[in-house]
């Protein structure tokens, strides 16, 4: 591997590192980019089929929504 391949390839495991540790809810492209990178974690994405995105399980908590919800609702 060259020295620009090397780099292509850390930058690719650090954006798939980021995806699946922070973001809770991926597109379609993100979806695939993480699928190649490691297909077993790929499982723990949710697809919505209403707006084709995938709801990331490593990071989604539905105790942080209600929380979210119930503070929307009370105007805080």
């Amino acid at each position: 591997m060259t020295i620009e391949e090397i780099y292509q390839a850390e930058q690719e495991l650090a954006r798939f590192n980021a995806l699946m540790s922070y973001k809770e809810v991926l597109t379609q492209e993100e979806y695939e980019f993480c699928k190649e990178w490691d297909a077993e974690e790929a499982k723990n994405l949710f697809h919505n089929a209403w707006n084709n995105t995938y709801l990331n399980l490593n990071v989604y908590s539905e105790v942080e929504k209600e929380e979210y919800d119930l503070r929307k609702e009370m105007g805080i």
